[in-house]
């Protein structure tokens, strides 16, 4: 093993010796392959740490780039990097942002990015306006799927990128998707020629897609380095087109082919209690990559628990948390882990039932805007604030729920919508909304004509429902995600479509907030407009949006703890109807490959512990409460369908105690402790 200086400053505090590669290495080229727990993010901080001081490399920060697959990753590594500098000599700090981020950063425009449901609307559009992609392509699922091909240089759909690309500059927006390609394709172009640096650093390689590994392959400078990490055992995001296998196959990439690459393997997991490590090897004993050792000797306080119903779940999971966070030292972190955002909604209202004074943070990120109630109230406000074509479009391309709650117009009213926006000159305002309200309720304007009139006569009930032009910003956010307004006193989903917006809500605000106490030349207009883009960003980027961040328990679903760790963690929902469940015929690749992703999301949510692992799960659901959570279920006899225990959780059933009854454990113990584990 090579030489190093432990007593360097960068190299104070390290836990064993495979570490010390990361920081302390040069070379053009290092690929390094890091299980979960093994001091990846600390070998990073300490590698950006040497390259900026003195003592070290003593090289200016602007030359040093760091890239995070999400937000969570990237506020991490900035926190860490940011703490680590501080008694460290150095210029300036490194460039530290999202995959996304960075392409804004460079391309140096104000885009708007189209969300979800206005991506959805788009490609309805599309498929109307050109009768050779209805031929090419068998429905709207199978273009989805073609232009998310596209997007991350999988396949080339190029007829249909033509048609897309001519759709967006109509609504004057971009792919959020298509910016690594975009900027990708400018630095290939000639475009951006000092958008390179003599330090790079690529973190979750496995999550990029194949544009995206281009893209930041493409920004070390001649004579830099580059270091990539991450383990196809955490490769979670095939939804989104990421390329499992780029970290294993990175030496075929053309800047690289007479580069040497030099390879670190970390499998000493620092983080997990050895009784976890043995467990996480066995769910992933068929992977390729090397198994983990544990470093960490310490014995795991693991439970398994089933409860009756979800609502006894929910019930008893916040008596065992709050027991446990009360029985811990301050300092502990606990992070849940639900396979539905509503088991969290469910456990915060438990909690908060029960001890108000125990906080808790709902960093959602996904489906924000999934109920209609919420994405409606989005939507309003959006057109109140900041009115642009994609929201228009996306306002006009639904109908008035009936008692159903089924808000989903057939092509989303593409027909009609394009002869609207043709007879507005692609410009449509509030004025010509209101105008149309004037008109009769007729299909004349093509097919889902009469549910666009319905759409603008809602926008109209609405502009006069509230005086929003008089009311000041704070006002017309507090107004525009009221519950009320929006009619979600009533219905099963109430609960969560009230925390949605409350949600929204607080965030709104605390832009607000943030833009008003930086600048107090803003307007009014000004300001609202710029609430109403962060927030726009926030969900496109899918940015956990949090009600509150210094909350004591954190609670995520299993995609949203993505880099995050706790002393406690506690999964929820672990049903085999939420997890595999069944693969929707947007999910790209097979139904095996669908269900060995789901292995490796499962993986990613055990290793996320340091010392308490509790997996819980409901034996019966509702039907109705089944099929609004989107579970694969079986009925059965009586009132109640019948949920199996989650086939990862039994792969690994013989390495954890045996499951019992969270009724029964309750009952004996009052409170329980789960330090007696």
């Amino acid at each position: 093993m090579p030489f190093y200086d432990l007593n360097a400053p960068w190299n104070l505090g390290v836990k064993g010796a495979q570490v010390l590669p990361l920081i302390n290495d040069d070379a053009p080229f290092i690929r390094v392959e890091a299980g979960p727990g093994t001091g990846k993010t600390f070998g990073l901080v300490r590698r950006v740490m040497r390259i900026l001081h003195p003592a070290g490399l003593g090289v200016s920060g602007r030359k040093v780039a760091v890239v995070a697959f999400n937000r969570v990753i990237a506020v991490q590594l900035r926190d860490e990097v940011m703490g680590a500098l501080n008694n460290s000599p150095h210029d300036e700090p490194p460039v530290i942002q999202t995959v996304h981020g960075f392409c804004l950063r460079v391309i140096g425009q104000d885009i708007r990015i189209l969300l979800p449901h206005e991506r959805e609307a788009m490609l309805y559009d599309v498929l109307h306006a050109y009768p050779v992609l209805r031929k090419a392509f068998k429905n709207h699922a199978a273009a989805e799927q073609a232009l998310h091909e596209h997007e991350a240089h999988l396949k080339e759909f190029p007829k249909l990128w033509q048609a897309v690309n001519q759709w967006l500059t109509r609504h004057k927006a971009r792919l959020i998707s298509d910016l690594p390609g975009l900027l990708s394709d400018r630095i290939k172009g000639g475009d951006f020629s000092d958008c390179q640096y003599d330090y790079v650093i690529v973190d979750e390689f496995q999550d990029l897609t194949p544009a995206e590994q281009d893209l930041f392959l493409r920004l070390r400078s001649t004579d830099g380095q580059m270091v990539v990490l991450g383990d196809s055992r955490q490769s979670i995001y095939a939804f989104l087109g990421n390329d499992r296998k780029g970290l294993a196959k990175i030496d075929r990439h053309p800047t690289l082919t007479a580069v040497q690459i030099q390879d670190v393997v970390m499998t000493e997991c620092q983080r997990c209690p050895k009784d976890l490590v043995v467990a996480a090897n066995k769910l992933m004993g068929l992977s390729e990559a090397m198994p983990m050792t544990p470093a960490n000797m310490t014995q795991a306080k693991i439970l398994v628990v089933h409860w009756k119903t979800p609502e006894a779940e929910a019930k008893g999971m916040a008596r065992l948390i709050r027991d446990n966070v009360t029985g811990c030292p301050e300092e502990d972190k606990h992070l849940v882990m639900v396979t539905r955002r509503q088991f969290g909604y469910k456990l915060r209202e438990q909690l908060l039932e029960i001890d108000p004074s125990i906080t808790v943070d709902l960093g959602f990120s996904e489906s924000i805007l999934e109920l209609w109630a919420v994405r409606e109230a989005f939507l309003f406000f959006c057109l109140m604030t900041d009115p642009d074509p994609p929201t228009w479009r996306a306002w006009l391309g639904y109908r008035l729920p009936s008692g159903s709650n089924n808000h989903l117009a057939p092509k989303r009213n593409a027909p009609a919508y394009l002869n609207f926006l043709a007879h507005c000159n692609d410009t449509i305002s509030s004025e010509k909304v209101l105008k149309l309200c004037e008109e009769t309720r007729t299909k004349s304007r093509g097919e889902g004509g009469s549910v666009l009139w319905d759409r603008a006569c809602r926008y109209r009930d609405l502009f006069h429902k509230v005086r929003w032009t008089e009311l000041d910003p704070e006002a017309v956010i507090k107004a525009g995600f009221e519950p009320e307004l929006w009619s979600v006193g009533n219905g099963d989903d109430k609960g969560t479509a009230a925390e949605d917006l409350t949600i929204l809500r607080e965030n709104a605000l605390l832009i607000l907030n943030e833009q008003d106490s930086s600048s107090g030349s803003n307007s009014r207009g000004d300001l609202l407009h710029k609430v109403a883009r962060r927030l726009r960003y926030s969900i496109a980027t899918r940015e956990p949006l949090s009600a509150n961040s210094g909350a004591k328990v954190k609670v995520s679903t299993l995609w949203g703890a993505k880099g995050l760790t706790a002393h406690h963690v506690y999964v929820m929902g672990l049903c085999e109807e939420a997890i595999p469940g069944v693969r929707t015929e947007e999910y790209p690749g097979t139904d095996a490959e669908f269900r060995e992703e789901q292995r490796r999301l499962f993986y990613v949510s055990i290793t996320r512990s340091k010392q308490t692992l509790v997996l819980s799960r409901p034996a019966k659901i509702k039907p109705g409460d089944a099929k609004r959570l989107n579970l694969s279920v079986r009925r059965s006899r009586g009132h109640y369908c019948t949920l199996q225990m989650c086939p990862f959780l039994r792969d690994i059933m013989s390495e954890l105690p045996g499951a019992v009854s969270g009724e029964s454990l309750l009952e004996a113990t009052q409170p329980y402790s789960l330090a007696q584990l």
